[in-house]
């Protein structure tokens, strides 16, 4: 190297949630591009999907500033995954400290350390969704209210406080707004639930509706992308492919090699399932795995579009089924199934 020629600046990035599905594909895919990663993860989580990496683990609680302070001293930018999305019970104290409390002190610590760049992992629901020849765009008014979910309440109003704070300052932030994601390094409770259901023939139907698949990895693609491209202050839907549930389900089944789920469940017919389980649910306070607002949800057309991801953030397209099968690989390494 000439002496007089200055090193090559080091990228130092914080991940949230890293050791989550999104996060672990994020951290895969910044490292492979020679970034310093520092992975903050939730106190008492073990990370063992991180130990074999060249990361930093940080554990403690997102919402204590002097557990997060000095991280957001050592580095330059953040790419904030962690976050609740649990969708039961529907309202929920703890989604709205995790997805709307955090992000506020996190935006404090980011100003307050100079952060170049905050990149937000938010959700495509924050957007209203539409049919299939007119899918959801990053311009469509919020219209999932009506399902009365803190889950998604609280994320679209982090949202909406995130793009407030750069009108006001221009705060460095980016929103990306993943639809519903397969892939590698899920842990069993997440969004490929859905593919162990339909492996081990859980499944004896589908819903009326629909919604957006996207492979994790391209998701992850576009976030890593997201710390030098796009633009401040603007929301990314990172999605991938709209499909009714008849037709992802068969896909699934015809990937893993299983009969596919074959019964039509009118609406009327999801919505009554959905409600008892609710019902029967706030009894034993256990979670059912179909709530009435899943339900509901599963009976509309949930589409998005991800044009304006794929052409500012360069985003990739996946094949699906390289998700499932990638998902199922995992699953057989981890002894699931």
């Amino acid at each position: 190297m000439d002496p007089n020629e200055s090193a090559p600046e080091k990228i130092r990035i914080i991940v949230t949630g890293a050791d989550g599905m999104l996060g672990n594909n994020i951290v895969r895919e910044l490292l492979s591009r020679g970034y310093e990663v520092n992975c903050f993860i939730e106190e008492g989580h073990d990370g063992h999907t991180l130990n074999a990496l060249p990361v930093k683990i940080t554990r403690g609680n997102l919402c204590n500033e002097t557990h997060l302070m000095p991280l957001f001293r050592e580095n330059d930018y953040v790419i904030h995954t962690a976050g609740v999305t649990a969708m039961w019970p529907p309202r929920s104290a703890l989604s709205w400290k995790i997805n709307y409390e955090a992000v506020r002190l996190l935006v404090n610590l980011a100003r307050e350390n100079g952060i170049r760049r905050f990149v937000h992992i938010g959700t495509a629901t924050s957007f209203g969704h539409g049919p299939m020849e007119a899918p959801g765009t990053e311009e469509s008014p919020y219209n999932n209210h009506n399902f009365k979910l803190d889950y998604q309440d609280s994320k679209q109003r982090a949202q909406q406080f995130l793009l407030e704070e750069h009108r006001r300052d221009g705060f460095p932030v980016i929103i990306l707004n993943p639809t519903f994601m397969i892939g590698r390094y899920d842990n069993g409770n997440g969004s490929n639930k859905l593919i162990l259901y339909i492996y081990w023939g859980k499944i004896p139907g589908y819903s009326p509706g629909g919604k957006n698949y996207v492979n994790v990895k391209d998701v992850a693609h576009a976030a890593a992308n997201a710390l030098f491209m796009g633009r401040d202050g603007e929301c990314y839907i990172t999605g991938g492919k709209n499909m009714t549930y008849k037709d992802s389900f068969r896909m699934i089944a015809e990937t893993l090699g299983v009969p596919p789920p074959r019964l039509m469940m009118p609406r009327f017919v999801s919505i009554s399932f959905g409600a008892l389980q609710s019902a029967l649910a706030a009894i034993t306070r256990r979670a059912p795995a179909v709530t009435y607002q899943m339900a509901r949800i599963g009976c509309e057309g949930c589409y998005y579009s991800s044009a304006k991801a794929i052409g500012e953030l360069i985003m990739p397209q996946t094949p699906l089924e390289d998700g499932v099968r990638e998902a199922i690989d995992w699953f057989r390494k981890k002894e699931m199934v």
